[in-house]
């Protein structure tokens, strides 16, 4: 079966701060959640100082100083999060490639990085995704991302050159798509994965439709229609 690791790496972590300070997603609106626990003083600081060098400095600094006083907890964390996840592997790949209609090579690793921001992005080239640090559970977070990354694998392409989808009517369907987690692993995982407000409305048309004969070429046809 594929499988997950969780680790953590400083570099990967200060990326992704940057990124929640400078580039934050466009879904959700809601900074504070992207911003997650970070300290107010933190973000204030790289928020006024636009200087990416001098950004790049202020983060180091910070996460030098917060490894160093974290360090045993940062790797308790790591490996409460692996044994937990360890004990759906291999059931969620199973439903996921059902659900997909896929095979995922039994040699595919994804790494899941800890971080100190509230974002939790993907790269689908790469097979990494991220997890809050201070979360007490990840198997929501983490199921959510594989399955973006799944989906952009293998329907990335098709999306774009045969449904002609806009880079928004993708992101917009990548996201409401989530709903599968509840309707098809709801007993995996430790809570329902919620998605975002703007699209709720989606996200229950889609899981009717989604009922009719749970096949997902049929699901973004119907999509493709329903946005016209």
């Amino acid at each position: 079966m594929p499988y997950v690791k969780f680790a953590y790496d400083l570099d990967e972590d200060k990326k992704n701060i940057l990124r929640v300070i400078n580039n934050p997603s466009t879904f959700g609106l809601n900074l504070k959640r992207q911003y997650g626990k970070l300290p107010v003083e933190l973000v204030e600081k790289l928020k006024s100082e636009k200087d990416q060098v001098a950004q790049n400095c202020i983060v180091t600094a910070f996460l030098e100083e917060n490894l160093a006083n974290r360090k045993e907890y940062i790797n308790q964390k790591i490996e409460k999060f692996q044994k937990d996840w360890n004990k759906i592997n291999d059931e969620y790949f199973k439903r996921l490639e059902k659900i997909f209609d896929i095979k995922i090579s039994s040699a595919t690793v994804y790494t899941g990085y800890l971080t100190s921001a509230g974002g939790c992005p993907f790269d689908a080239r790469l097979g990494t995704f991220m997890v809050r640090l201070d979360d007490e559970t990840t198997d929501v977070v983490a199921t959510h991302e594989i399955m973006h990354i799944e989906f952009r694998r293998n329907f990335g392409f098709y999306c774009r050159d045969v449904l002609k989808l806009s880079p928004g009517d993708f992101g917009a369907f990548q996201e409401a798509s989530t709903f599968l987690l509840n309707d098809e692993m709801g007993d995996l995982l430790s809570r329902p994965d919620y998605g975002y407000k703007e699209h709720q409305e989606l996200r229950s048309k889609l899981s009717v439709e989604w009922a009719k004969n749970k096949n997902i070429n049929n699901l973004l046809n119907y999509y493709k229609n329903l946005i016209g």
